[in-house]
């Protein structure tokens, strides 16, 4: 009898290990959401500052503080695009520069993203950052390789080379990150839905939060 309470035992043991180690490998694994602000918490937006698509009358506004080096950042790139994909006048869409400091190339990527918006293509540009992050987070000076991706698109890359060597845009994306921590953000990406600090448990949840928003 003892023996086979030992055996019980000890298949209980392993059975409540499997359990934990499996819930704490996927809490180690899953994707890094916002969780930087507290849900539910209304700030009162500068809707002046940033890059916009979309009309300034619109019902449902959508603010991104983003960051081009952060992996979350454009695993919710294909998300907004989404969204933006529907043309629905009720919906504005503002992107805000908030370069993470452990990221070595993050704000060189925003001033290249600064120069494209100047000469009108900051959507074909941020694009081109994300969808080539890989190949330039970890460059010592990444500003010939921004050159080269503005000058594809049709952007003068001099210009953007000589923004990312001068830290031309540097003030701009400092109030961005100014503003930011004033709305209580510290991680990227992080989204506030006509004010409000949205929290996501999938970057799916940021369409269904949309759409519940031209409902109101």
């Amino acid at each position: 009898m003892k023996a086979e309470t030992k055996i019980l035992g000890i298949i209980l043991g392993i059975t409540l290990l499997l359990i934990f180690g499996g819930v704490f490998f996927l809490s180690q694994t899953s994707p890094k959401l916002d969780t930087s602000t507290k849900s539910g918490t209304v700030f009162q937006i500068d809707y002046t500052k940033g890059q916009k698509i979309g009309s300034d009358s619109a019902k449902v506004k959508l603010v991104e503080f983003s960051d081009f080096q952060c992996p979350a950042c454009k695993a919710a790139h294909p998300t907004v695009k989404s969204i933006l994909a529907e043309k629905n006048p009720n919906i504005q869409y503002i992107y805000r520069d908030y370069p993470l400091s452990q990221h070595l190339n993050s704000r060189a990527a925003a001033n290249a993203g600064r120069e494209a918006a100047m000469q009108g293509k900051f959507w074909q540009m941020s694009d081109m950052l994300f969808e080539t992050q890989s190949d330039w987070e970890n460059l010592p000076n990444p500003s010939d390789y921004f050159a080269k991706l503005a000058t594809d698109l049709g952007i003068d890359g001099t210009k953007v080379k000589q923004a990312v060597e001068g830290n031309k845009y540097n003030q701009l994306i400092q109030e961005d990150t100014n503003d930011g921590n004033s709305y209580g953000l510290n991680a990227t990406p992080t989204f506030y839905l006509n004010g409000r600090a949205v929290k996501l448990s999938s970057y799916n949840d940021l369409i269904q939060q949309v759409e519940n928003a031209l409902k109101e």
